[in-house]
């Protein structure tokens, strides 16, 4: 009855809230959280619902980047914030997906929160530096057992972190065949592989694509269900040799559980609107996403099911972040 509710008012919006709704008073500044720096996809996202938000009836919303700890940092701000639909977040699912199983105190309880919309989804990609001789997964395991890899991430707890260890895991590969080295980004460990301090990486493309088309790192597999458009000639880890394998990570729009239900319809008709319009869905997908909305429920979903495969690998790995 609530969802045929809500559905109702998005589908007359704005006319159905008036400025003098209390949920929507006119005057009040929301406030976007996002989990990392400016020029991440996440970053992007969020200036793109801020964009939107000025044109209906919430009004002015003011982007804030609070990186750090694969949005643990930013998931602290918004679930202190009063549960009125103002303060949101925008990070991507690992801060509930795979923080909560491997941080000792990440900061934020992740039931408080109520996730609006996963705002698309992104693979990574298997990326090598040209000098390690690393040409596919084959080649990959055989230098990895035989001398051991370095690889880097966005950090621990990051989508590259986890997985990386998740194809060690499929791969039976002991615990010191793939070497961690964390970074404080995906742009940073990115440089770290140009720079052939680490070997080997599972990054975001967004992220990637020009040095490989460039030569200067090469891409072995892509982790999405199908070959990737920026990357189409290089395989998916189940093509490579490794079937049913599939990492995805999505942005998620969440807030503080409690908002009225006029707040929630207008930060989904936001949503709604960047991913309607044909501008708005190329700029999603120049972030390196499939620019694919899924809202309440199935959003809340794609989070459980993240949080459960997420949490085998980290039992399995005994990973934990202090």
């Amino acid at each position: 009855m609530r969802r045929r509710a809500l559905l109702s008012a998005v589908a007359t919006w704005p006319a159905t809230w008036p400025a003098t709704s209390p949920a929507l008073a006119q005057g009040e500044v929301n406030r976007i959280i996002v989990g990392f720096p400016p020029g991440a996809s996440s970053d992007g996202l969020a200036r793109l619902l801020a964009d939107a938000a000025a044109r209906g009836p919430l009004g002015t919303a003011i982007v804030e980047n609070r990186p750090g700890a694969v949005g643990n940092l930013a998931a602290g701000v918004v679930g202190r914030a009063r549960p009125d639909g103002r303060t949101v977040l925008v990070t991507i699912d690992p801060t509930f997906t795979i923080n909560p199983h491997v941080y000792a105190a990440p900061g934020f309880d992740p039931a408080g929160f109520e996730h609006l919309a996963l705002l698309g989804h992104f693979p990574l990609a298997l990326m090598v530096h040209p000098e390690t001789g690393i040409t596919d997964l084959a080649s990959l395991e055989a230098a990895a057992r035989a001398r051991g890899l370095f690889y880097s991430s966005a950090g621990a707890g990051s989508p590259g972190h986890l997985g990386m260890e998740a194809l060690r895991l499929r791969m039976r590969l002991p615990a010191g065949a793939l070497e961690h080295a964390p970074t404080r980004g995906n742009a940073q460990a990115v440089m770290e592989l140009l720079a052939g301090r680490a070997q080997i990486g599972m990054l975001a493309i967004g992220g990637g694509v020009q040095v490989v088309q460039e030569g200067r790192v090469r891409a072995i597999a892509t982790s999405g269900e199908g070959r990737d458009p920026a990357l189409p000639g290089v395989p998916t880890l189940a093509e490579a040799g490794l079937p049913g394998l599939v990492l995805r990570f999505g942005s998620l729009l969440s807030a503080p559980r409690g908002m009225a239900d006029p707040v929630r319809a207008a930060w989904l008709a936001c949503a709604r609107e960047v991913f309607a319009s044909p501008q708005g869905r190329a700029r999603v997908e120049g972030f390196g996403m499939v620019a694919e909305l899924r809202e309440g429920e199935a959003a809340e979903a794609w989070v459980r099911e993240g949080h459960a495969r997420w949490g085998e690998v980290a039992r399995a790995t005994a990973l934990r972040v202090e």
